[in-house]
């Protein structure tokens, strides 16, 4: 029951937020932008946001590898293909990440509870690690902080995020290899979001674009896939990064198809089942 009302709530989010996006746009303005843009730019970035995802799926591996639930990297990354298309394409439904647990826990015999702890584990690391990115990078660009200072920084989130995994989940001694793992695959991420800000003709802002693209992905779990909130806080950080409300829309629009298309094999695996989903 639950389910279904955050599910059921992330539609009236994902609906609300696209619909008070686009309102406020110049939809003409909007496409011809679009419109511009070269095909070649958002494959390749679909194809290094892809690249980021293998990296996260070894993260969650070597996690569930730790714990003693083995399994080999094709197998897992094929679970996590099928989760990031159920989290992008089938609203209303069981959430990407408790389907990779049904399956984990239905073709492995896994106990649910434990697995489900250990991807909720793997998610908080990722999601720690870009709020120590984020709070590097304000420190850098707005308050003016030395080298020194961003470092000490970061290692403060460190030995936080350290003891929070120790306390919560009593699973510590996987949190840095896990800490770079996350770290390599958010940084590849920004790649792909560099190589979008090039394909619109975007030559200056970078850190600033980041920081909204984080906090924007940190808030998109609320609607599926980020659709509709990526581009509203994109939208909304326009007067601040002094462009036009079409252009800063577009970045996150983008995003979230290069993002889209990256999650479309997991497609094939739904309705082609590999062996051992049979």
């Amino acid at each position: 029951m639950k389910k279904k009302i955050f599910s059921i709530l992330q539609i009236i989010i994902t609906v609300f937020f696209v619909y008070f996006t686009f309102s406020n746009l110049d939809l003409s303005k909007l496409f011809k932008l679009l419109k511009s843009v070269n095909v070649v730019y958002l494959v390749l970035a679909s194809f290094i946001y892809f690249s980021s995802q293998i990296i996260s799926s070894e993260r969650l591996r070597y996690i569930l590898n730790y714990n003693e639930f083995f399994i080999s990297f094709k197998k897992n990354f094929t679970l996590y293909l099928i989760g990031l298309f159920y989290n992008f394409f089938i609203p209303g439904g069981i959430g990407g990440d408790a389907y990779k647990s049904f399956l984990m826990n239905k073709k492995f015999d896994w106990k649910l509870s434990k697995v489900v702890k250990l991807i909720l584990l793997d998610r908080m690391i990722g999601l720690g690690v870009l709020c120590c990115i984020l709070v590097g990078l304000y420190e850098l660009i707005f308050l003016s902080f030395n080298f020194i200072y961003l470092i000490l920084t970061v290692f403060l989130f460190y030995v936080i995020g350290y003891y929070l995994v120790k306390v919560i989940f009593k699973n510590q001694n996987i949190f840095w290899r896990s800490f770079i793992y996350s770290t390599a695959s958010h940084f590849i991420q920004f790649i792909s979001l560099l190589i979008i800000l090039y394909s619109l003709g975007i030559e200056n802002s970078y850190f600033e674009i980041i920081i909204v693209f984080i906090l924007s992905s940190i808030f998109s779990v609320f609607s599926f896939g980020g659709i509709g909130i990526r581009e509203y806080i994109f939208l909304s950080s326009a007067s601040i990064l002094s462009f036009s409300p079409e252009l800063a829309a577009s970045i996150g629009l983008l995003f979230t198809i290069s993002a889209a298309i990256s999650s479309l094999p997991g497609f094939l695996f739904i309705f082609s089942k590999p062996d051992f989903l049979k």
